[in-house]
């Protein structure tokens, strides 16, 4: 039942009657072989086997363990070749003598076969991210395309990438009517969740990346113009494929090839975590044996890849990720699940919205390679630990909260209001940390007039920090004036009339952090003098009318909270996640008062007008 559309940036989950219900947040998991259970037919096995559990006794199930989400193939795997190939099951499409598609003949009982996969999906609350081109090659098998009779294999390969990359080929001109077909007839069906442009295009055929990105942007174009209810489109994993030795640095990897094989109207960057990346290690090979003491890196990848994301404003779809039994076995971690558990904690720690486990009802294949994760009422395929892993703490989680905790209504700031803080000892540690959400609205035109707007400095001491335009930073001096600032939050991260969660950590050495939205973003040297703070000095927040302005700066502020310490990344994130405040010293929440709510009881003060608008 629910659907994704992806709205500024964030992942948003809506209800069959298109009601926006939330954020997306969760585990979901891949069933790509699902319809080739039941051999592509509407009609369910009398007796599924429990280890090919079908779809209808199967969504119930999963429903009641709290997925959502299910990745399928909607398409054969094989184009003519095996059991139930394309053809047989879709229909052989028609070309004229110049490769013009004449008729794209797809048969209507393929069509009755997926609508009773997604009317399945519907009624118990389930959304298919639905593939319509899991394998790569099986287009140009279908059309002809991918070698003459007798071929090699590797002949084959060759000439279906042949076919792959020329647009006027056969096996094109049918990608392209095949995905707009899909579109319209499933166009405002609720069932499908979100779309996947191809499956891991780049890494199985090798192609390049110009001709990778071309074939993404077309399927998405076709997939976004004829969906009426615009749903989330992921590339499916087309970027290259992690190896060892690395072909290319990380950086090169973010900067170059992830935005250019993620183009627009693609919604989101989509990664498979397997052995041989970061879920493992950055250096070891698919094969390698996995050393008994290894400790999962995937909490600093993942942060890596989330300021990706935010620098292309699209989220982060983990779209496969698993450890097999024999990797598990080699880790003797087989029970505990250390590794797991470390990986989901890390895609919660993260923020990553939606990650799909591989593999579940995937067959004898995947039984026999350790990774089929297939747990009922009636069968265990003994790797139930996983199963529990996915459905505990780590994995399940609600859905991110909103920027501003236990916080209904907000102070509307434009310049000319003040707010004074009386003076505080406890406010003149030299370690110390602040906090603080923003929506910034209407901003001034002005390059390069800052304004202090939470300030506590005096005598050439203290701290400032600054917004200017839609940037902030903060800035702090020692006793004879020289000073040094964060680099701050700015157009990497900050979207106009958005909330963020800010958070400041500095130590007496200078140096200091900024996490936004709990997500570490920057880190500044450290100072040449002594960082000093200022001494029985109030905590002003807000700036006077400057007059060199340009307009009228408008922004709003919500729970400022002031530490004498620097915060751990735990403890930024315990606030982001759970809205736990650890020991402030100074909590101004403005929820329609200027209370200070830490204890200390350090009310602000105004002599303005004071403006207070619902959090929204």
């Amino acid at each position: 039942m629910p659907y994704i559309k992806v709205i500024n940036g964030v992942m948003q989950e809506f209800n069959a009657a298109g009601v926006n219900t939330g954020k997306v947040s969760g585990i979901g998991l891949n069933a790509h072989a699902y319809l080739e259970h039941r051999n592509w037919s509407v009609t369910a096995p009398l007796a599924p086997d429990p280890k090919y559990p079908d779809y209808s006794t199967d969504f119930p199930y999963l429903a009641a363990n709290g997925f959502k989400y299910l990745q399928v193939m909607l398409a054969p795997f094989k184009g003519k070749d095996g059991y139930w190939n394309w053809g047989e099951v879709v229909g052989e499409p028609k070309f004229a003598s110049d490769n013009t598609l004449t008729d794209v003949n797809i048969k209507d009982s393929y069509w009755l076969a997926i609508t009773a996969l997604l009317d399945c999906a519907l009624a118990n609350g389930i959304g298919i991210i639905a593939c319509p081109f899991w394998n790569p090659y099986a287009v140009p098998q279908l059309v002809g395309e991918a070698g003459a009779a007798g071929a090699t294999k590797d002949e084959q390969a060759a000439a279906a990438r042949v076919a792959l990359v020329n647009p006027q080929s056969k096996t094109r001109r049918y990608m392209r009517a095949f995905a707009q077909a899909f579109a319209q007839h499933y166009s405002n069906h609720a069932g499908i969740a979100a779309w996947m442009a191809a499956q891991e295009l780049m890494g199985v055929t090798g192609i390049s990346l110009t001709a990778t990105r071309e074939i993404i942007q077309e399927t998405a174009q076709l997939l976004r113009a004829n969906d009426g209810l615009a749903r989330m489109i992921s590339s499916g994993n087309a970027g290259i494929a992690h190896t060892s030795p690395r072909q290319g640095s990380l950086q090169q990897y973010i900067a170059e090839t992830l935005p250019f094989v993620n183009p627009d109207p693609v919604d989101c960057l989509c990664e498979n975590l397997f052995p041989g990346n970061e879920y493992v290690s950055s250096g070891l090979t698919e094969g390698a044996d996995l050393p008994s003491d290894f400790v999962s890196s995937s909490l600093a990848y993942l942060q890596v890849m989330q300021r990706a994301a935010h620098t292309l404003g699209k989220p982060y779809y983990l779209g496969s990720f698993c450890l097999s039994k024999k990797q598990e076995l080699a880790l003797q971690d087989t029970e505990r699940q250390d590794n797991l558990h470390a990986l989901l904690s890390a895609i919660r720690r993260t923020g990553v919205q939606l990650a799909c486990y591989w593999d579940w009802n995937g067959g004898k294949p995947m039984e026999e390679d350790g990774l089929n994760l297939v747990e009922t009422p009636a069968y265990s395929n003994r790797r139930k630990a996983v199963w529990d892993a996915l459905r505990g703490e780590d994995a399940m989680r609600p859905a991110p909260p909103t920027p501003c905790f236990g916080v209904t209504k907000t102070l509307q700031f434009q310049p000319g209001l003040m707010l004074t803080v009386p003076s505080s000892v406890r406010y003149e540690s030299a370690d110390f940390s602040l906090s603080y959400c923003i929506r910034q609205q209407a901003f001034s035109s002005t390059v390069g007039q800052a304004q202090a707007f939470v300030a506590h400095q005096a005598d050439k001491k203290g701290w400032a920090l600054f917004k200017q335009d839609i940037k902030t930073f903060l800035s702090m001096w020692n006793s004879v004036g020289t000073g040094v600032n964060s680099h701050g939050h700015g157009l990497q991260v900050d979207i106009a009339n958005r909330w963020f969660r800010c958070t400041y950590t500095v130590k007496h050495d200078g140096s200091i952090s900024l996490y936004v939205d709990d997500f570490l973003m920057y880190q500044s040297n450290k100072m040449t003098n002594p960082f000093v703070q200022a001494a029985g000095t109030p905590l002003v927040i807000g700036h006077p009318v400057h007059a060199l302005e340009q307009g009228t700066p408008a922004w709003q502020l919500s729970d400022v909270i002031l530490y004498d310490r620097v915060l751990t990344p735990k403890e930024v994130y315990d606030y982001g996640q759970y809205g736990i405040v650890h020991r402030p010293v100074g909590r101004w929440k403005l929820d329609g008062n200027l209370e200070d709510s830490s204890g200390f009881g350090n009310h602000a003060s105004t002599p303005g007008q004071l403006v207070y608008v619902n959090v929204g």
